[in-house]
């Protein structure tokens, strides 16, 4: 217990903000997404992340560490690692293709082992929006292979984290204070995983907290990041439009807009909301039959009728989203399904972009367009 306390405040990891490397040079002046890898293979070797068949600028990163947040326009890539010194085509993980939104703060994590051929990655879309003081923020993960699902609790009972299950994040905003945390099997009180006792969590600071090696021998990495240096890199993520004026600037969605100011919904979404609005792009309407949307849009009663069928009353961020089965429209109910890692509403209707955030709400695009 006491070497885990240990590890919990010796592998503090100084993210290095705003590294750059030169193969996405002129990143600050573009809609910007931020990335890291976390290297949680206890079995693998330092390596080095490759995006786009080019070196990252994450190089020679060991067990257990955290690399510094790159900067890269936002969009979407080609990601490998290959062991340190050896070039992309000897990677040990990918190369796979993952999408990077503006705005947006991913940990890359390779977790799995080498022996077991299990050696994977998964991706930690982290919360970086804005704390207030006395808040703080954590994500938990876990990257213990051979361990079970966990809950994370206080000395008292208390959970926190409810059945986490390995490879599985999870983000919390607390009061800021000092806690006697542990990490136990889901449901129950013991055995004590990994002993917490006594962690500060620092009013405004960002913590990321990974369970990672053996189950016989566990071990903590962390990295913590303070409001202050964060500030000046997250202007880019808090909202400053509303829907409809995000919708406005994006040629993606001009049909959207067109319907919505033939139906007189525009001073809705422009009101204060919260909506969640589920947004077909051009390329979904076009899959309308021929002469379906010249007809709708001649009917302004049933052009409403359809779009408040994409309108939840308010914000319904990805993480609400998938936990659900079903959503009420201000139109009726759409069914929520996941498959294979995809969100589709109704069945057959993919989320393909989550979390556009707005002042009065959040945008999800979708592929097709929802009918009543």
């Amino acid at each position: 217990m006491r070497n885990a306390k240990r590890s919990l405040f010796l592998m503090i990891v100084v993210l290095v903000l705003g590294l750059v490397p030169a193969a996405f040079a002129g990143a600050a002046d573009q809609a910007v997404s931020r990335v890291r890898i976390a290297h949680f293979s206890p079995d693998t070797p330092a390596v080095t992340v490759f995006l786009n068949g080019a070196p990252s600028g994450i190089q020679d990163l060991s067990f257990g560490n955290l690399s510094g947040w790159v900067e890269v326009p936002a969009g979407t890539y080609s990601v490998a690692v290959a062991p340190a010194g050896q070039p992309v085509e000897n990677a040990a993980i990918g190369p796979v293709s993952l999408s990077f939104r503006a705005g947006a703060f991913t940990t890359i994590a390779a977790i799995g082992s080498l022996s077991s051929g299990t050696l994977t990655a998964t991706t930690i879309r982290e919360d970086y929006r804005p704390l207030t003081a006395g808040e703080s923020r954590v994500t938990v993960f876990h990257g213990i292979e051979d361990a079970p699902a966990v809950d994370v609790i206080l000395a008292d009972g208390t959970k926190l984290i409810s059945n986490l299950a390995f490879g599985r994040s999870a983000t919390l905003t607390v009061p800021s204070n000092t806690y006697d945390l542990r990490v136990v099997p889901a449901g129950a009180s013991s055995p004590v995983v990994i002993n917490l006792a006594g962690t500060r969590l620092e009013s405004a600071n960002y913590y990321f907290v990974a369970a990672t090696n053996r189950l016989a021998a566990p071990q903590v990495a962390l990295a913590v990041v303070p409001l202050g240096t964060v500030a000046p890199i997250i202007r880019d993520t808090v909202p400053t439009h509303t829907i409809v004026e995000i919708a406005a600037a994006d040629p993606r969605f001009s049909t959207l807009v067109t319907a919505v100011t033939a139906a007189g919904l525009v001073d809705t979404l422009n009101g204060p909301g919260p909506f969640t609005v589920f947004a077909p792009t051009n390329a979904a309407f076009a899959k309308l039959p021929p002469g379906t949307l010249e007809a709708v849009l001649a009917d302004k009663q049933l052009l409403t009728n359809i779009l408040l069928y994409h309108v939840v009353a308010g914000r319904a961020l990805a993480s609400d989203v998938v936990k659900a089965t079903s959503l009420n429209t201000l139109n009726g109910v759409v069914s929520v399904t996941v498959r294979d890692g995809k969100v589709f509403l109704n069945g057959n209707v993919q989320i393909i972009i989550t979390d556009i955030q707005a002042t009065n709400g959040v945008i999800h695009v979708i592929d097709t367009v929802l009918i009543p």
